[in-house]
This record gives C-alpha cells, structure tokens and sequence, in this order.
C-alpha cells in the first residue's frame, strides 16, 4: 500500500462560513475553493448558506448572488 501526503502547501484549510439569515426555510450551502497566489496561506473551503426562496435555481444565480451580496472577494 502507498502512503501519499500532499505538500504542505497544498493542503486545503477550512475558511469562513456566512451563515443564512434565522427563520430560512431551503437554504443551501456552497462550498467555495477559494485560493490566491499573491499572499502565503493556503486554499481554503468557504461556505456560503443560501436562501434558495431568494435566489434563482441555477449555481450560475448563487454564485452571481454570492459575488454580489456577500463576499465581492
């Protein structure tokens, strides 16, 4: 058996969650890999907690809501 480990600057962290309004009934998360070659960190998983009642159907309509209302990063 093989024992791979990644390179520890591969290794993806956890980043921040922006957690949905209380009282949303469908809401939806989104697990964004987000990584920049300018500064030293890591990758890192974003969660984004949507409410889908307020947002097109489509991951295009999320994402585009995300960029929007939430995080322009």
């Amino acid at each position: 058996m093989v024992d791979i480990s990644l390179p520890q600057r591969s290794k993806v962290g956890t980043g921040k969650t922006w957690a949905a309004p209380l009282g949303t009934k469908h809401v939806r998360h989104f697990h964004v890999y987000r990584w920049s070659p300018e500064n030293d960190a890591n990758p890192r998983l974003d969660t984004y907690e949507l409410d889908m009642d307020s947002c097109g159907p489509m991951v295009l309509d999320a994402l585009i809501r995300i960029k929007n209302e939430i995080d322009p990063t």
